[in-house]
Formats: C-alpha cells, sequence, structure tokens
C-alpha cells in the first residue's frame, strides 16, 4: 500500500472520528425523544389516563416532535471544512460534503413527514373532536412513525464516508486520477 493511500485512510477515518464526535450527542437526545414519545403513547393507548395526565402527554410527544425536528436540523447541517484537514492531502471536501448531501437529502425527506404527520395528529388529537377508533389509529401512526424515526436516524447516523463514499476517491487516489 502506497503513502499517498495510507495516508488518505488516515484522512478518511478522521473525517469519521469527526462526523461521529459530532452526531453522537445528537443521537442520544434523538433517541431520549423517541423513548418518550413511545411511552407517552402505549400509555395513551391503554386508555387509563385522566384528563389532566392526557393533555399532559399530548404535550410531552407534542414537545418531543420538535425537538426532533431541531436535532434534525442540527444534524443534516453536518459539513467538513477543508480547515479540518491536512491541506497536503488530497480529499476533495466539497466532493465529501456533496456525498453526504445526496446520502441525506431523501431521508430528511422522509424523517420531516413522520415529524409532521406526528404534531398533525397530535394537533387533532388536543381539539378532543376524534371518535374511537380515529383516535386508535392516531396512537397507532404516533407509534409507527416514532419507530420508523428511529429507523431513519439509524440510517443518517451510519454514514460514514469510510465505508460508503470514499472508496471511491481512494481508488481515483491511488490511480492517479485528479479530484
Amino acid at each position: 500500500m502506497s503513502n499517498s493511500t495510507i495516508s488518505t485512510k488516515v484522512q478518511a477515518d478522521y473525517i469519521n472520528q469527526r462526523f461521529e464526535q459530532f452526531h453522537s450527542p445528537l443521537s442520544k437526545e434523538f433517541r431520549l425523544c423517541l423513548d418518550c414519545i413511545l411511552r407517552w403513547t402505549h400509555l395513551l393507548r391503554l386508555d387509563k389516563l385522566d384528563q389532566s395526565t392526557t393533555v399532559e402527554a399530548f404535550e410531552v410527544i407534542e414537545h418531543n416532535t420538535k425537538i426532533q425536528s431541531l436535532l434534525l436540523d442540527k444534524l443534516l447541517s453536518w459539513h467538513l471544512t477543508s480547515n479540518e484537514l491536512d491541506p497536503k492531502q488530497p480529499l476533495n471536501v466539497d466532493r465529501i460534503n456533496q456525498q453526504f448531501e445526496q446520502f441525506k437529502s431523501a431521508l430528511s425527506v422522509e424523517f420531516r413527514l413522520s415529524l409532521n404527520c406526528t404534531l398533525c395528529w397530535i394537533h387533532l388529537l388536543r381539539l378532543g373532536r376524534l371518535d374511537q377508533s380515529t383516535t386508535e389509529r392516531a396512537f397507532r401512526v404516533i407509534e409507527y412513525n416514532a419507530k420508523l424515526q428511529s429507523l431513519l436516524l439509524n440510517k443518517l447516523l451510519n454514514w460514514y464516508p469510510r465505508q460508503n463514499r470514499l472508496d471511491a476517491v481512494f481508488s481515483e487516489l491511488s490511480s492517479g486520477a485528479e479530484l
């Protein structure tokens, strides 16, 4: 393995480390929000909460959904800057950022749709005008959305340039191609 390839792989490891450091605290906050939503939804589905606790449950679910939206914005704002890399290394920062943009675009749309759907159902539930079967459906949808958000979050957090995107960069560098 050439020195160029080794140093490029070291750069890739560094990029992954930076991404991991960035998203690790976000991941914990996301998980807390999802866990809270799932627990309150479960309690609501049991239909044994008094009126004030039911209102509190709606408020907590709504609050945690809004927090998730803010966390998602922060997660999606990640990008690598050229000053984070060794200037002697030939990695193309714009290309890496573009790859992350492409990767996250479809997932972020699906994630936002799920968040908005949850907020809409919570709004309808808070109005108290849903019949029993529609209320049960709302709880199922909210629970489903929380599980979907967990899956989407896993995909977003497991984006690693080293594994997914930089192999082509390594190949180009080792073959002498210009980025």
